[in-house]
Formats: C-alpha cells, structure tokens, sequence
C-alpha cells in the first residue's frame, strides 16, 4: 500500500473543508428560503373563539386557527368565553397582525402562530394566562419546551382553567367528543391518582 504524502493529505482536508462548508451553506440557505414567511398585510376582522380568527388577507376572509394550542370550547363556561375575550383583547376587529402560515387543517382553515404587530405570541399569551392547553399532538410545529415552561407556570400558580383542580379542566379535545368520553378521562383521573 502506497503511503500518501503530506501534499495529499492537506488537499484531501481542504477537500473535504470545502464541502462541510458548502453543505452548510445549502442547509442555511434552505432553512431561511422554506422558514415560514408572514402572510402580508393581514388584517382582524373578527375573533371566532378562543383560538380562530378570520382576517382579512389581500381583501379575502380567511379563518386561521392558531397553532399548538387548544382553547376551551364555549360550551365550557366560564372558560370558553374567557378565552375568546382575551383573545378579542390582544387582537380587536380592524388590528393589524402578523401570520406565520404553518399548514391547512382538515376544515381549510390556514395554521399558523399569530403575532401582534409588537411580537406577542397570542397562543404563548392565552396559554400564560391559563386560557388554553398546549395541544401536545401538534406540538412539532412549535417551540414546544417554551410553551409546555408557560404552561407549567400557569398550572403553578393556579391561574385561569388550573383554578378549579390541580389538573384542569376537561380537554377541550376530549370535551368535543361528549359525554362518554368526559367520564372515562375523569375515571382515569381518577385511578391515577
């Protein structure tokens, strides 16, 4: 076997150099071409409830539900109307707001995080003030230790839905399915503890 030379060796690293350092621009570059991008010039024209809203987008309505988050249904009083006017508090009708788009949901609403023009992450906001759930099922689409931290201060300190017991209120996930499933959660609740 030959044995390669000091000459060989320095070409072969900076070979290999220059392709970590291609490679990594490629990856930055796809990372800042396919990051979420704000839809342009949204405005409120109305909060649906505790985490949809329609805006208007280039003149057309279109609902958005906000990502990683769920917010008590209206039917879970007082909460569900709660949620909705702290919602309609961070963002009123005629607002200006910021969109980062995520994906459709199986309704065709548009996904996405929902930003007031001064950077307050409305779902990290209702969350904060224990008006809704971190949605662990889509959790992905988020900075999800951040919001399960938020989450966890809320539960702490008893504020909104973590009031009533240490565990919350029913899912809005698990309300929506009704009755039956309602009593089965509060009967595994239940055995947990």
């Amino acid at each position: 076997m030959a044995r390669t030379t000091a000459k060989e060796r320095l070409a072969r690293r900076e070979h290999a150099l220059a392709m970590l350092t291609i490679g990594t621009a490629k990856l930055v570059l796809g990372l800042v071409v396919f990051a979420p991008q704000p839809l342009p010039a949204s405005e409120v024209i109305r909060v649906v409830d505790g985490d949809s809203l329609i805006v208007k987008l280039n003149g057309i309505p279109q609902q958005v539900r906000l990502a990683c988050i769920d917010a008590p249904e209206i039917g879970q009083f007082p909460y569900g109307r709660l949620a909705t006017n702290a919602f309609r508090g961070l963002l009123p009708a005629d607002s200006a707001v910021i969109i980062y788009p995520i994906k459709k949901d199986r309704y065709g609403r548009t996904v996405g995080h929902v930003s007031t023009p001064g950077g307050v992450d409305v779902a990290e906001e209702l969350v904060r003030r224990g008006l809704a759930f971190v949605y662990t099922r889509y959790l992905s689409d988020c900075d999800g230790p951040n919001l399960l931290l938020v989450e966890s201060q809320a539960r702490d300190s008893q504020t909104g839905i973590w009031s009533e017991a240490k565990q919350g209120i029913t899912r809005p996930w698990i309300y929506r399915r009704g009755t039956n499933a309602r009593l089965l959660d509060l009967a595994e609740f239940l055995v947990r503890d």
